[in-house]
């Protein structure tokens, strides 16, 4: 019995101690002013930069490293390998100014009697993945250069990603890597104006002990849109993501890396605690973002919730806070 209740004791230290980490630690950090780079607006591509998942949102977009569900199809396509079960998700979050970004993606495991071994016992030629991305601002009104009202005008993003990732065997059959590529179709709607173009994204992951680490190359081959007369290219980005966990694997810790072309360094930091598989609590800070969430997971549900204070610093003007809400279901046992 005692043993029991120090058990408990143990868990509820644990567990506010890990609310105590998430609460502070973010906040100092933000408070700090760290130097991020926080000019994303007006770049080619912006859209794509906002991330997927209700989960990794409120670990402040640090999720390469991570990669462990459906949403990976969005932060790095080799994280596919890593999944065992058919698995989707979707999100929605309200955002300023009659902005609506909604995230939909799902994985589906190919098994047969070839390939690398998986956990069920299965065989695996791979992980197949089709995520879809929109950005979508209505309701606003347009106006000719003498100021006459034009009627009400509109911008839409969407992108569609197909996604593959598989496991690479070293000889010694003991050290693996992941790998995965994303094909991605990318179209922009400015009032009657539009234009498609395609991309071609590459990942890796690998783990150490509880250690992983990511690589996510985005716009390797990159997206060309023109609309009138300008052409726009999308950036080429690369992330470097690494995550370990602490307590039996209940304490996440994650930090990306990220490059972006024309822009300097982004850090981007994530926690996350989870309380006996079904509870967890999450906060994160990127260069614009604080961000704080939790989720609820039963059998193969998931509910998530993200919230987000956008804070542009240095002379930018604040976008104030958004809610993002996330639902992920698997299937088979």
């Amino acid at each position: 019995m005692q043993t029991k209740t120090r058990s408990r004791i143990s868990r509820m230290f644990m567990a506010v101690l890990a609310l105590q980490l998430y609460t502070f630690i973010p906040i100092h950090l933000y408070s700090m002013d760290l130097g991020f780079a926080r000019e994303d607006g007006g770049r080619p591509g912006a859209f794509l930069s906002y991330g997927a998942g209700a989960r990794s949102l409120a670990m402040g977009k640090t999720f390469v490293g991570v990669a462990d569900d459906a949403s990976t199809t969005y932060w790095n396509p080799a994280g596919l390998a890593t999944l065992q079960k058919p698995e989707i998700t979707a999100l929605y979050a309200s955002m300023y100014e009659k902005t609506g970004y909604s995230f939909a993606s799902g994985v589906y495991p190919i098994k047969t009697d070839g390939g690398p071994q998986t956990a069920d016992g299965g065989k695996s030629l791979g992980t197949l993945g089709l995520a879809i991305v929109n950005l979508s601002s209505r309701g606003f009104q347009l106006r000719d250069e003498y100021n006459y009202e034009q009627g009400e005008g509109g911008v839409s993003e969407t992108a569609v990603i197909l996604s593959y990732g598989t496991k690479l065997q070293m000889a010694d059959g003991r050290w693996q890597i992941a790998v995965g590529a994303n094909t991605k179709i990318v179209n922009q709607n400015v009032n009657a104006q539009s234009d498609t173009g395609y991309g071609i994204d590459l990942g890796a992951l690998t783990n150490y002990q509880k250690l992983n680490i990511g690589l996510s190359i985005q716009n390797l081959i990159a997206p060309k849109l023109t609309l009138i007369e300008d052409t726009d290219k999308y950036p080429l980005s690369t992330t470097l993501g690494f995550s370990y966990r602490f307590f039996n694997n209940n304490l996440l810790t994650a930090l990306d890396l990220n490059k972006t072309e024309n822009r300097q360094l982004k850090v981007h930091l994530g926690t996350e605690y989870t309380l006996a598989k079904l509870f967890s609590i999450r906060a994160g800070l990127d260069e614009t973002e604080a961000t704080f969430g939790m989720g609820v997971k039963w059998q193969n549900y998931s509910l998530d919730y993200a919230f987000a204070y956008h804070d542009a610093w240095k002379g930018y003007e604040d976008l104030g806070i958004s809610h993002r809400f996330g639902l992920t279901v698997r299937f088979g046992k």
